[in-house]
């Protein structure tokens, strides 16, 4: 089995095992910290926040068993570990020149423990690495709306959430319908995920190309819109919960099962249209994917 498809298959079975456990791996009430390196304390991205963020711990910080033992601690007897994929680039070379020709990215992954799985390490406290920030939680959340580049127009008063990629429209019901101010925000967040497909924006053939509910383009879409919205609220600190039909669980663990590459793709889409929100850059699971130009479909619902 090739690098790629063991790192496909081991991420894709994670999360279709929360599934069937009745939780969905982005609805993790992510209002503390993301996963992290347990030694380098830099956060994961993409995928990795997913896979590591719905496992059942409290303790954010992850490290792999040669960094457990290096660190003076050992992995309790029985304790299963997760994966963490990351891209790494083959590059090809033409043999007279030497010049590069081409970089072709490989999916390779590595397995980690949470350190609440070990004993006799002696990490930092948490309250130590919590980042400072003058903004209450609702604040933040109002802030990346805000501070949206290429924002589209927002509309409130609609019965429903949706994107128009015709007019380049968020449609959203009023905030007072919505039980929690957190799933408001969620909602919003899963709409402007879709107008980051826009061909103005990151050009995402599942958004300006029509699609049809149910469909495998659909479903994709669906993926990288929730991923989206819950890796902004885990940068705004607020509950990333939203509810869905049990439809739409239905269709995302059947396209998981039928594309084992699906989850990957689309958290990797998911996180390069978090940045776009978010104004900045960088993805530590993302390979590089290519625009291609289609028509626009009139609506993309919640």
């Amino acid at each position: 089995m090739s690098t790629n498809i063991a790192a496909y298959e081991k991420v894709t079975t994670a999360i279709i095992e929360s599934f069937e456990r009745g939780v969905c791996p982005w609805q993790k009430p992510w209002t503390g910290m993301v996963p992290m390196n347990g030694e380098t304390h830099r956060p994961y991205h993409g995928i990795n926040t997913l896979v590591l963020g719905c496992a059942p711990f409290s303790d954010p910080r992850w490290l792999t068993f040669k960094a457990v033992e290096r660190l003076g601690g050992k992995v309790r007897k029985g304790e299963k570990s997760r994966p963490v994929v990351f891209w790494k680039f083959w590059e090809q070379q033409d043999p007279a020149t030497g010049e590069v020709t081409d970089r072709v990215p490989i999916l390779r992954y590595y397995s980690v423990f949470n350190v609440q799985q070990t004993e006799g390490l002696k990490p930092k406290s948490l309250s130590d690495l919590i980042p400072t920030t003058n903004h209450s939680p609702i604040a933040a959340a109002e802030a990346i709306v805000a501070n949206m580049p290429q924002r589209p127009t927002i509309q409130h008063g609609q019965q429903a959430a949706f994107y128009a990629p015709a007019l380049d429209k968020v449609g959203m019901p009023d905030r007072e319908r919505f039980g929690k101010v957190e799933a408001y925000y969620s909602t919003l967040y899963h709409e402007l995920a879709h107008s980051t497909g826009h061909s103005l924006r990151l050009n995402r053939e599942e958004v300006v190309k029509a699609t049809r509910f149910g469909s495998e383009d659909y479903s994709r879409e669906e993926l990288v819109a929730e991923f989206t919205a819950a890796f902004l609220c885990a940068h705004a600190g607020i509950d990333s919960t939203r509810e869905q039909s049990a439809a739409y669980l239905a269709n995302w663990l059947k396209a998981l099962r039928n594309d084992i590459k699906m989850a990957v793709w689309a958290a990797g889409r998911a996180q390069k249209a978090a940045d776009f929100i978010l104004g900045v850059g960088g993805d530590d699971s993302a390979a590089p994917t290519e625009r291609k130009e289609t028509s626009s479909p009139v609506l993309v619902a919640a």
